[in-house]
């Protein structure tokens, strides 16, 4: 019985977090994801940047 509380409990406390992170979440924040290269700038979506990028791989030529 008392496992039965604590899980409770615990389940209660994780709803409570949830809620409070989904209140102060932005509302066009869907993924924690960066639209914009953090080094020059440019608009990646999220994809590696094609400026910053160093390895290139060419085939081995």
């Amino acid at each position: 019985m008392v496992l039965v509380w604590i899980g409770i409990a615990v389940g209660i406390l994780l709803l409570i977090i949830l809620i409070v992170k989904a209140t102060k979440t932005h509302s066009h924040e869907v993924v924690g994801i960066d639209m914009y290269c953090r080094k020059c700038g440019i608009k990646t979506n999220g994809l590696k940047c094609p400026r910053c990028e160093k390895t290139t791989q060419s085939f081995g030529v």
